[in-house]
Order: C-alpha cells, then sequence, then structure tokens
C-alpha cells in the first residue's frame, strides 16, 4: 500500500480542493492510501471527514509559505509511515516531505508572475531540484509558465484537470424554482471563489452593458471569497443589484448550473478552471477569457466564445451574443459537452497522477 499525504493550504473548497475530490473519486484504493493535510475549520476539512478521508489539521490559516507547519507536517509523515507528499502550493509541505526523505509531488494549479531575471531562474531551478521531484502542471500554459520561471522542463508533467463525468448525466435544474425564475428570463451564471484573478468587476461591468440588452436578466454567482462586500457594493453603485444574485458556496454546484443559458469565465489569470470543464459537461454555452489554458479547452465559435481578459465590452458581446442567438448556444453547448467527455475525464487524470507516484517511487 502506497500511503500519499495531500497537504493543502485552502479552508474552503476552491480549484485545489475540487480537483482533490475528483482525483479521490476513482483512486485505486487497493494500492493508495489517501490522507490530507489543511487548515481546519473550513468546509474543505468538512466534506473531506464527511466522505472518510483522514484528514490532520493545521493551524495558522491560510498560507503557502507557514513555516511552523513543517514541524507538525514531518511527524505526521514519520508517524503515518508517508511515501509520497503531494502538495498544492504549500511551500511547507515540500520542505518537509524532502526533510522527511519522501518523494515529492506538486501541483501547479494557477499561473504565476513568470517575469524573471536570470538569477531569481536560477534560484527557481535550485529550489525546485531540491524540494521537488515532479511538478504536475494542469495545462499546456502552465507548463510553459513554469518553464518561463526556472523549472526545469523534465520536471514537469502536464496532467489535464478530469471530472467525474457521472455526476453530470441527468442532472435536474433548481436554480428557476429556488428563484422563482420564469422561464423566459435568461440566466447569467458564473462559479469562481471571489478573488481579484477571476476578473468579476470585468464580469460585472459587462452585465451591466447586458442589461441594456436583455434587461430581465439575472446574473448568479456563485462562490465564496474576500471581494464579496466590494463587489455587492459595485453592484449598487451600477443599480444593478436587483439583477444579480451572490449564492455563496453550495454543494449542488450541478444543480444550480444545469439552469444557466451562459456560462461566464471572466478570469485575467486562469491554469485551467474546474468549473468551466463542469458547465461544459452540462452542455452549457460558454464565455470565457483568452487566458492560461482555457484556450486549450475552448476552440472559439465551435465549442464556446473567446474574449480577451480584461475588457468588459467584448466580454458584453459574447454574452449577448449567445443568448441573441438560441441555435447557436445549443449547438456551442452540444460541442462544449463533446469536447470534456472525449478528454476531460477524471478516471483519465488519475491514471496519469498514479503513473507519476509509481515513477518517481522507482527512482534512488
Amino acid at each position: 500500500m502506497i500511503k500519499v499525504l495531500h497537504v493543502l493550504t485552502d479552508t474552503n473548497i476552491g480549484g485545489a480542493g475540487r480537483y482533490l475530490f475528483n482525483l479521490l473519486s476513482f483512486q485505486d484504493k487497493d494500492r493508495f492510501q489517501i490522507m490530507v493535510a489543511c487548515p481546519g475549520g473550513g468546509e474543505l476539512e468538512r466534506q473531506l471527514r464527511s466522505r472518510g478521508i483522514r484528514v490532520f489539521t493545521l493551524d495558522g490559516g491560510e498560507s503557502s509559505t507557514n513555516l511552523g507547519h513543517i514541524q507538525k507536517l514531518r511527524h505526521i509523515i514519520s508517524r503515518e509511515k508517508i511515501d509520497i507528499v503531494h502538495t498544492h502550493a504549500s511551500l511547507a509541505g515540500r520542505i518537509a516531505g524532502k526533510l522527511s526523505g519522501c518523494k515529492v509531488v506538486m501541483t501547479r494549479h494557477g499561473l504565476s508572475n513568470s517575469n524573471n531575471g536570470p538569477v531569481k531562474r536560477f534560484i527557481t531551478k535550485v529550489i525546485s531540484r531540491l524540494s521537488t521531484d515532479r511538478i504536475i502542471a494542469i495545462s499546456r500554459a502552465v507548463k510553459i509558465n513554469l518553464i518561463d520561471s526556472g523549472v526545469p522542463a523534465n520536471m514537469i508533467t502536464t496532467i489535464y484537470n478530469g471530472i467525474d463525468l457521472s455526476k453530470f448525466e441527468n442532472v435536474k435544474g433548481t436554480l428557476r424554482e429556488e428563484l422563482s425564475l420564469a422561464p423566459d428570463i435568461p440566466i447569467v451564471g458564473i462559479v469562481a471563489r471571489l478573488v481579484p484573478e477571476k476578473g468579476y468587476e470585468y464580469a460585472i461591468n459587462a452585465f451591466y452593458q447586458v442589461l441594456k440588452v436583455f434587461p430581465s436578466a439575472l446574473l448568479v454567482i456563485i462562490g465564496e471569497g474576500p471581494l464579496r462586500e466590494s463587489l455587492k457594493e459595485m453592484c449598487v453603485r451600477l443599480g444593478i443589484e436587483n439583477n444579480v444574485v451572490f449564492m455563496g458556496y453550495r454543494q449542488d454546484v450541478e444543480n444550480l448550473v444545469a439552469d444557466f443559458d451562459v456560462f461566464v469565465l471572466p478570469s485575467v489569470s486562469e491554469g485551467l478552471g474546474l468549473a468551466l470543464l463542469e458547465a461544459m459537461a452540462l452542455g452549457k454555452p460558454a464565455v470565457a477569457t483568452e487566458t492560461g489554458g482555457i484556450p486549450e479547452v475552448i476552440k472559439h465559435g465551435v465549442n464556446g466564445i473567446l474574449v480577451p481578459a480584461g475588457n468588459d465590452k467584448y466580454l458584453a458581446e459574447g454574452i449577448i451574443k449567445v443568448l441573441s442567438d438560441k441555435n447557436q448556444a445549443k449547438m456551442l453547448g452540444r460541442e462544449a459537452q463533446k469536447t470534456v467527455f472525449q478528454k476531460f475525464s477524471s478516471k483519465t487524470m488519475i491514471e496519469n497522477t498514479e503513473e507519476v507516484y509509481l515513477e518517481i517511487l522507482q527512482r534512488v
């Protein structure tokens, strides 16, 4: 039995948490025993425990560089006889793993500033080699970003995000009933953490323009984060607060997204959005920004609409285009669903990840 300890820095379920749940869905339980270390007291811990996963809580909140976690992680690794530490941004996890003699895998979920000079690139190269055996990039864009930052290319394996496709068959939409919405009210939806890199201010400004064409439209925002209050204030300033609903964190995301008329991903920086894949699996037409790994999933005009990042005018035009042409919207949704079912299953992601585990364990 190979024991794997995942180390996360989130308290709530963001991209890394959802990635982990997808990874757990088909993990070979006869070969791998999975444990998780993460900050306690949040939805992530609660959901993991409800699924029977052993969880070790880390004090000090959400921080990728909390070196105070190193000693506790080393104690866990030693006591549980961990073979592989798999980190998701946690530097402390990587250091603890290496100091304990474990193999260390890191999954990079997003993009970072890669404008490093030669000295910083050299430091990144050295740190990568000393602290990590293998880095998993969730898209080609993330791999290129890592290489540009100084990480050696031969340390990186690209494994696309995958989702549990069985969750997206015969899903019943519940959003219209929950909000008492008539069938003819257009629903524009976003599922993402309320953080700057998700581009919410552009989405809200774009929706302000959409309302000039579709005055009864509703913007539904699913997710939590530090920008919640400032975004609500922005809606009030624009006078659109009655057309925007903040749903917060929800466990029944697929049932809500099933009622969207268009899914929007307005990110200014994105590795490869899991929420995008999930919306596409439900056959939803998507309008997304041309950044990071998104163009590796969406082919403009074929299975979705791509627009420049950080531009509310083009974002609004994309949304209006989808809402105005129901036949095109259906075609985009069909092709989107086909893309995800062919290329982005969690089963494939898990098999490729397990291959990485076995490969690094064979190294001396």
